[in-house]
C-alpha cells in the first residue's frame, strides 16, 4: 500500500509542477487545469501502483476482509472523474452512469470468485473481458472526460485499472505479469520477437496490400520516443493485459494438451486478430490476419517469462514503426 500512496503522491507533485510551468506560459483557468492534472495523476498513480505485488496483496486483504469492501473499492476510481467534471462544469449523469456500469459489470461478474479460486477459463471470465474491451473499442466511453476536449488517454488507463482489480484482486489470477519497467531479459525477448515478426509480417503485409513501406525524413528521435511511449501506455499495455495476461494466461491453464501454453497462445492470437475486424473497411480481414500473426509473437514474448512489459515492448515497437514507415 505504501508503494501505491507514494506513486500517487509523486505524480500529484509532478502535476503541481506541471501546472506551475503551464500557467507561466499560457493563460488558463488554474482551478480547471489543477483538476485535470490531479485526475491524470491519480489514475496514473494507480496505474503504476498495480505493478507492485505488495499493493495488490493489500487490496486483496481488504477485499477478503469484507464483501462490501470488495465491491466498493473499485468505485473509488470515480473520484478522478468527479474531480475533473465538477471543477470544469462538465459533470454528466450519463457519463457517471457509463463509468459506474463499466466498473460494476466486471466487478459483479468476478466477485463470486473472491473466496473460490478457479484455475481455468470460465464463462464469467469471458463475459468480464468483453465488458472491459467492447466499451473501449466501440468508443462507448466517449463524452466522459471532456475538458478541455474529449481525452482518449483516460479510457485505456481506466480499463487497465478495472481489469487489474477484477482479475488480480478479486479473481486472484496468478501470472498476469503486469509490469511497466523492463529488465534486460524483457528487452531481449521483445527485440527478438519484433525481428521475427518483421521477417514474416512485412512481406505478408506487402503481399496483402495492407502496408506500404516509405521513407519519412521528418522523424526525430524525440518524436519517435513520444509516439512510442504513448502507444506503449495507452495501446500496448492495455491490450496485452487483456489478450495475454488474462486470456492467454487462462487458456494456458485450461488446455493441458500439446506443448505447454502453445494452444492458449494460438487461440488468444486468433481472438486478438478477430478483434481488429471492426476497423474500416469492415470487415478488415487484412488487418485481422496481420494482427493474428503479430499476436503470436506478442504472446511468445509474454510466454517466455509472463511479463507484459516484454510483449508490450514488441507491440509498441511494431505500432510505432508502422506509424512512421509503413
Amino acid at each position: 500500500m505504501k508503494t501505491g500512496l507514494l506513486a500517487v503522491l509523486g505524480l500529484t507533485a509532478l502535476a503541481a509542477l506541471a501546472e506551475a510551468i503551464i500557467l507561466m506560459r499560457v493563460t488558463i483557468d488554474p482551478w480547471r487545469l489543477a483538476a485535470l492534472l490531479e485526475s491524470v495523476a491519480l489514475l496514473l498513480g494507480l496505474f503504476v501502483a498495480l505493478t507492485n505485488a505488495g499493493f495488490v496483496r493489500e487490496l486483496r486483504h481488504w477485499a477478503l476482509a469484507s464483501r462490501v469492501w470488495a465491491v466498493a473499492l473499485p468505485f473509488l476510481l470515480l473520484i478522478p472523474y468527479l474531480i475533473l467534471a465538477l471543477a470544469t462544469g462538465t459533470f454528466s449523469w450519463i457519463a457517471l452512469g457509463k463509468l459506474v456500469a463499466y466498473i460494476g459489470i466486471p466487478t459483479g461478474l468476478l466477485w463470486p470468485d473472491l473466496h473460490h479460486h478457479r484455475e481455468g477459463l470460465g464463462w464469467r471470465d469471458v463475459a468480464a473481458m468483453l465488458a472491459l474491451a467492447v466499451p473501449v473499442a466501440a468508443n462507448w466511453l466517449e463524452g466522459v472526460w471532456i475538458w478541455p476536449q474529449d481525452i482518449y488517454i483516460f479510457r485505456p488507463i481506466f480499463c487497465v485499472l478495472v481489469a487489474g482489480y477484477g482479475f488480480m484482486v478479486l479473481r486472484n489470477l496468478d501470472g498476469v505479469g503486469y509490469r511497466l519497467l523492463w529488465r534486460k531479459s524483457d528487452v531481449f525477448d521483445g527485440a527478438v520477437n519484433l525481428v521475427a515478426f518483421a521477417l514474416l509480417g512485412i512481406p505478408l503485409g506487402i503481399a496483402l496490400n495492407f502496408i506500404h513501406p516509405h521513407t519519412n525524413d521528418r522523424v526525430s528521435l524525440g518524436g519517435f520516443l513520444l509516439q512510442f511511449i504513448g502507444i506503449y501506455l495507452t495501446v500496448a499495455i492495455p491490450e496485452e493485459m487483456l489478450f495475454r495476461g488474462i486470456l492467454q494466461n487462462l487458456l494456458a491453464r485450461s488446455i493441458h494438451r500439446g506443448p505447454p501454453g502453445v494452444y492458449g497462445l494460438l487461440i488468444a492470437s486468433v481472438v486478438f486478430g478477430a478483434a481488429h475486424l471492426h476497423h474500416a473497411p469492415v470487415p478488415n480481414w487484412r488487418y485481422a490476419i496481420l494482427a493474428t500473426l503479430a499476436g503470436i509473437f506478442y504472446g511468445n514474448a509474454y510466454r517466455s517469462r509472463q511479463r507484459l512489459c516484454a510483449s508490450g515492448l514488441t507491440h509498441a515497437l511494431v505500432d510505432t514503426l508502422w506509424h512512421f514507415w509503413f
